[in-house]
């Protein structure tokens, strides 16, 4: 049973309280969950329960389940793109994940939901700020990142272009989604995060570099 559950996982990524299976591997004192655990790990991958949910979460160095940065880079960048666009989009990323919970993460969410024009404020806001700062904990090309940003077109209405700077958020917004890990509303540009989101921040923000390129930055709210 434990490897049907984990095969389950490995299709799915989430197994449900209502699944029947669920509540198997939660019975008192049984010891499944535990069973299930060393068996995700032989996989490089562990688990995260959150309120009624199961979700396998491969490790950061597992490149067969997760994503190589060659493989983030051929979904988040164009043809004629580069490096310098892929950190933007990570950076965009982190600035996502801390206009939502902050870097002080542990008390909750702090907005139901953020516009596409906030999001894009703080991150050039956090972005020149970072050209400013001494300390780069995460060796971030900060100028090189800056010089690209500003070579892409701000005008609002062509957000579709692929050298537009709207278009680097949609493309991340329209992969996080696939993820199952945020939901966009186009119409009023309004982003929401899922509850998975909710249950793999500690994981997303693990990494203390993470967190110390966030607070290296000027990217809270004023």
């Amino acid at each position: 049973m434990i490897n049907e559950i984990l095969y389950t996982l490995l299709q799915k990524h989430e197994l449900p309280s209502s699944d029947p299976a669920y509540t198997w591997l939660m019975e008192a004192d049984s010891g499944r969950l535990e069973q299930l655990e060393a068996a995700a790990a032989a996989f490089e991958c562990r688990l995260v329960t959150r309120q009624g949910m199961i979700y396998l979460v491969p490790n950061q160095d597992n490149l067969f389940l997760g994503y190589s940065k060659a493989d983030l880079k051929a979904v988040l960048l164009k043809s004629n793109q580069n490096d310098a666009h892929y950190y933007l989009s990570m950076f965009a990323l982190l600035i996502l994940l801390d206009a939502f919970y902050s870097t002080e993460y542990g008390g909750g969410r702090l907005r139901d939901f953020l516009s596409l024009e906030d999001w894009m404020s703080r991150f050039d806001k956090a972005l020149n700020s970072g050209v400013d700062q001494k300390d780069n904990p995460g060796n971030i090309p900060y100028e090189r990142m800056v010089d690209t940003y500003n070579n892409l077109l701000a005008d609002p209405s062509h957000k579709r272009a692929a050298n537009n700077k709207a278009q680097l958020f949609l493309t991340l917004l329209k992969f996080l989604e696939k993820q199952k890990l945020v939901v966009y509303l186009p119409d009023q540009e309004q982003i929401f995060l899922t509850e998975r989101m909710n249950a793999l921040m500690d994981n997303i923000l693990r990494s203390d570099s993470q967190l110390a390129i966030l607070r290296s930055v000027e990217c809270e709210d004023e």
